[in-house]
Formats: structure tokens, C-alpha cells, sequence
């Protein structure tokens, strides 16, 4: 399904480097307390239900995260394009909010091991018939012309389409919620979305019956990274590496697979589990 590294090997490559380095994991300390920047609207990763209950699968992972490190965990809820700024400016800790790891971001950030693939797929009303890639599987940005397509603001998403697709007309949003109720508003011709959330938390409602993915499912390293993971500031190694080894571990011992299963009846990252 996905093609990438498996982070097994990346953790015993992170792990090789601390000890080249000299540097190892810190102790860790029922006192540690760490601030997680994430989305409370983006179901089904994290979103608050009718109580208010912060829930969604990142939500699950960055918590079992938490325990195992032994740290008091604090969410703070940002839109998107706030959360490396936040980071940044040292009011959050880590970002755990569907980040694709990508070359521009770790110019400024660093990157945990990936918890799941990073792809996307357009999405469009069944009648329309628009085809972005033609016969070859290649991007048509002709097909899209005189069309309006709808993405989430500073994402990965919003780069590849203003870089595959150039001359189209793009109307960006803040949330992921915005932009699905303008296309089923029809305001906009077609969206650019991750496949995970979308299919189902829009495709399998009521609200997306007339709905279907357009093309295939678009794997980009270059524009969509090799993964999502957690971001950190470049200065937070002994907290890196003790996520890093978190996540390895619950991996190892089955933990991240009953994570995944509660919301998708697939693996979102194939190469730990096979």
C-alpha cells in the first residue's frame, strides 16, 4: 500500500547514533511534564466528543506516548498552520497533529520516527466526472482549468497543489471541516485531502454518499515526506529519542496495532506490522 523505511530501522539507527554521539536516552521523571499541540478538530485524530473528552487515534498515541515516558501530558488545541510557530516559540512541546515529515519543515524542526503514511487524493461529487491525472497516471493541470480546488492552508497538501497544478485556482481553509462543507456547498470543484480522515469520517456519513475519491492515491516524498510523526524543536534530543523509543516499543509489543484498529479496519503503517 505505502512504500517507506521500516522504523525498527530507523530506531536502532537513532539508537546507534546517541551512543556514537555519546548522548542517551534521559531517565525518565514522574515530574516531566510536556505540552502536545494538536488539532481538536480533525476527526477521527483528535476532536473533542459531547463531553468535551479530547479523543481520535493521535490522541490515543501521543497519551500512550506519555504514560510510558513517565510525563504529564497537556494538550493545547491550535489550528494548523499555528503549530510549528508554537513550537518554536517554546509554548508547546511537541506537535502531535498529523505533521508530514518533509525537507523544509526539518530546516526548522526535527522529527520523531513516523507513526503512518503521508498520501492524498482528490475528492470530488460522483456526477462531475473532472479527472486530474490522465490515461498514464500523470497530473493534468489542464483538466483543472476554470476550476476551483479546495485545500487546507499550509499543508503539505496546499504544496503540491500549488506546485503540480500551476494556474489553478485554489481556495485554501483552516480547518478540514470548512472545506468539506464548501464542497458539498459546491463552492469549490474538488478537494485535496488525506484519505484516512476523509474516507471515514465524509465518504462512509450520510453527508458524502454523492462523494467519491477522484484519481489515484498520490505518494510523494518529496512533497508529502516520508511519513507523519511528532515534531519536536532541535534542541529537545533526549526527548526525541525517548518518544522514539515509546513508539518502537509499542510497535514491538502490539500496542500501536490496537491503537489502529480502533479506528481503521487496515494498517496505516504496514512496514512495522509485516
Amino acid at each position: 500500500m505505502k512504500k517507506w523505511i521500516s522504523c525498527g530501522v530507523a530506531a536502532i539507527a537513532l539508537s546507534a547514533a546517541a551512543v556514537a554521539t555519546g548522548n542517551t536516552l534521559s531517565e525518565p521523571s514522574a515530574n516531566r511534564s510536556i505540552k502536545a499541540g494538536v488539532q481538536c478538530t480533525y476527526p477521527p485524530f483528535s476532536y473533542r466528543d459531547m463531553s468535551g473528552q479530547l479523543k481520535g487515534f493521535e490522541i490515543d498515541v501521543v497519551s500512550e506516548v506519555a504514560d510510558r515516558i513517565q510525563a504529564k501530558l497537556q494538550f493545547v488545541c491550535l489550528d494548523f498552520n499555528g503549530l510549528i510557530p508554537a513550537l518554536l516559540a517554546q509554548k508547546i512541546d511537541v506537535i502531535a497533529a498529523s505533521l508530514s515529515i518533509t525537507e523544509v519543515r526539518k530546516n526548522s524542526i526535527d522529527f520523531s520516527i513516523p507513526y503512518r503514511a503521508s498520501t492524498a487524493r482528490f475528492l470530488g461529487e460522483r456526477r462531475e466526472g473532472i479527472q486530474p491525472f490522465d490515461a498514464d497516471g500523470k497530473p493534468d493541470p489542464a483538466a483543472l482549468k476554470g476550476k476551483i480546488v479546495g485545500v487546507q492552508r499550509a499543508t503539505t497538501n496546499d504544496t503540491y497543489l500549488a506546485a503540480v497544478f500551476p494556474g489553478v485556482q485554489i481556495s485554501r481553509y483552516d480547518s478540514a471541516e470548512n472545506l468539506l462543507l464548501d464542497l458539498t456547498a459546491r463552492r469549490i470543484d474538488l478537494a485535496l485531502v488525506g484519505p484516512l480522515k476523509v474516507e471515514r469520517d465524509f465518504l462512509n456519513q450520510d453527508a458524502g454518499k454523492n462523494y467519491q475519491f477522484v484519481g489515484p492515491e498520490i505518494e510523494s516524498v518529496q512533497y508529502f515526506g516520508s511519513g507523519v510523526a511528532f515534531g519536536l524543536r532541535k534542541d529537545a534530543q533526549a526527548l526525541r529519542e525517548a518518544i522514539n523509543a515509546a513508539l518502537q516499543g509499542m510497535y514491538d509489543d502490539g500496542t500501536f496495532k490496537a491503537i489502529n484498529q480502533r479506528y481503521w479496519s487496515f494498517s496505516v503503517l504496514p512496514s512495522v506490522w509485516h
